[in-house]
């Protein structure tokens, strides 16, 4: 990582800067403007991210003439180059593969949505185009949490964007008026229909993850295909996006994949279809109410969720729509069959690496945690009040005795053998399963602060040794980490293991003085 952030140091260096006023004046109309909202945050002070995204834009090979792309950098505590600082953010545009300093405007908070607008006006009245793309960098959290995590901010609560914050951005930059052509989210958990529903006001196509998305995100080669169709549709750019996101991990990648191109135009079907479905559910369990809410939390237990960790970081609550609708198809069929049709019609494109079929668009449903909080936010987005009624009744039986008990029975496994990492017996809980191996979270404390260590392992036994330990995924409250972190030799971790009821025993802590592997032993 450091060796590529020495290039784009080089690079910059090289090439110097330009007074960014004179530059802006002097820009005619292009085919199109990508604006990219980079929000640092711990993925650049850790791991060197988005330093590694500008050096792949930078070699992207897109010729200026095609497409102007205009950078909004900060939100990160250091950045792992010589040239973007993190006192301030920074406006940057890319021409033929060298990046130009516009304007340091002070330290801003990338959380903030008046930051937010200001960027998109920016770009949009600065560098005028026929076509506007919109990326929103960073983390990610789905209906409940929104995007993003300035680092600087954070910790006072103000550090991301709600739903509700990006409606007002949006708003306020005039994309009312003039909708982008596309919006893409290269964080996770965003391909929400929540957050198509929002989007719809103000762009006409959503690229975006159903999951987590790996730490190194997208690749930025796809910026080339403005050379090959400068006047390409959001439809035409999104589906390289997708395309060259499942090529740069490749076939036999140890993360789970998933994104998707939606027309913007035909979500609203989708949302009405889902509050059709579950006022079905809300019927049921006005009557024989303990049965019919143990038959459905049994339907969303087993529903594709996504974003889910151990049980002590498992509040996304994010699932699968299409699964969903599957889910109940045998109880209201005519409902659930809509809600298909209607998803099939608004997802163009959708790829994958999942074991089970994806379709390209989530929705919250509620079932993890934490309720209260989650709850009213997801009120105040007023996106179908059948639907809304329903998370609402499910709740009240879900925090009831058999709703506790319901929610305590998870997958642990348990068997003849028991997991150990470096000696240590742990709890294995599966999070996700692609059509190569399967993901575990393993509930740890990493130098005093809650993870899950993130495992792999290869197809079928799981005693077979093909086991990898891919870092940790810290909690951050409802928005999550993209990627993981590494550990480092002098790390100390300690390891979570349930107790009785809805206490959780730690371990002592032990140092990781050699890589850890995940093993199994006979109990």
């Amino acid at each position: 990582m450091r060796v590529r952030a020495f290039i784009l140091t080089v690079i910059l260096l090289a090439t110097g800067g330009y007074n960014g006023q004179t530059a802006v004046q002097g820009e005619a109309l292009k085919p199109h403007t990508v604006m990219i909202y980079m929000n640092g945050s711990d993925l650049e002070s850790e791991i060197g991210a988005a330093t590694e995204d500008l050096i792949e834009m930078l070699e992207s090979g897109l010729r200026s003439q095609n497409a102007d792309v205009v950078i909004l950098t900060g939100g990160a505590k250091y950045w792992q180059n010589d040239v973007v600082p993190a006192n301030e953010c920074v406006l940057w545009n890319i021409e033929d593969g060298a990046l130009f300093e516009i304007e340091r405007i002070g330290l801003r908070n990338m959380g903030d949505p008046d930051t937010l607008a200001d960027f998109i006006t920016f770009g949009m009245t600065n560098f005028p185009a026929e076509k506007y793309g919109l990326v929103l960098w960073d983390h990610g959290g789905g209906a409940i949490a929104g995007y993003g995590h300035d680092e600087k901010f954070y910790d006072y609560g103000t550090g991301s964007l709600t739903l509700p914050d990006m409606d007002y951005a949006f708003r306020k930059a005039g994309l009312s008026g003039q909708k982008l052509e596309w919006l893409g989210f290269d964080s996770c958990l965003m391909a929400t229909v929540e957050m198509a529903l929002i989007s719809s006001q103000y762009a006409k196509y959503l690229v975006a993850s159903e999951d987590l998305e790996p730490g190194d995100g997208w690749d930025y080669v796809f910026l080339s295909i403005f050379n090959r169709h400068p006047r390409a549709s959001g439809y035409t750019i999104g589906r390289e996006i997708v395309d060259t996101f499942m090529a740069f991990y490749g076939p036999n990648s140890d993360e789970i994949l998933t994104l998707s191109v939606v027309d913007l135009s035909k979500v609203q079907p989708i949302m009405a279809a889902m509050g059709r479905l579950m006022a079905q559910c809300s019927d049921k369990l006005l009557t024989d109410r303990s049965d019919n809410f143990t038959n459905l939390a049994s339907r969303r237990r087993n529903t594709k969720t996504f974003g889910e960790g151990s049980p002590r970081d498992n509040q996304s609550d994010m699932v699968d729509i299409g699964d969903m609708a599957h889910q109940l198809s045998d109880l209201f069929p005519r409902e659930a069959g809509k809600v298909l049709i209607a998803l099939d019609d608004a997802v163009l494109y959708n790829r994958h690496n999942s074991y089970v079929p994806l379709y390209g668009l989530s929705s919250y449903y509620v079932y993890g945690g934490p309720f209260y909080e989650s709850l009213d936010l997801y009120a105040q987005l007023d996106v179908d009040e059948a639907y809304t009624a329903y998370l609402l009744k499910f709740f009240d039986e879900l925090t009831g005795a058999s709703g506790q008990e319901e929610r305590q029975t998870r997958s642990i496994y348990a068997g003849e053998l028991q997991p150990h990492v470096n000696g240590n017996p742990v709890t294995l809980y599966r999070t996700a399963r692609s059509m190569r191996h399967t993901q575990y979270a393993i509930p740890a404390k990493v130098n005093g602060k809650d993870c899950d260590i993130v495992v792999c392992v290869r197809e079928r036994p799981l005693e077979s040794t093909e086991a990898k330990v891919l870092g940790c995924r810290y909690a951050e409250g409802l928005v999550k980490q993209k990627g993981y972190d590494i550990f480092e030799p002098g790390d100390r971790v300690a390891f979570y293991y349930p107790g009785q009821g809805d206490e959780w025993i730690v371990t002592d802590e032990i140092a990781i003085n050699e890589p850890l592997q995940l093993e199994w032993k006979v109990q």
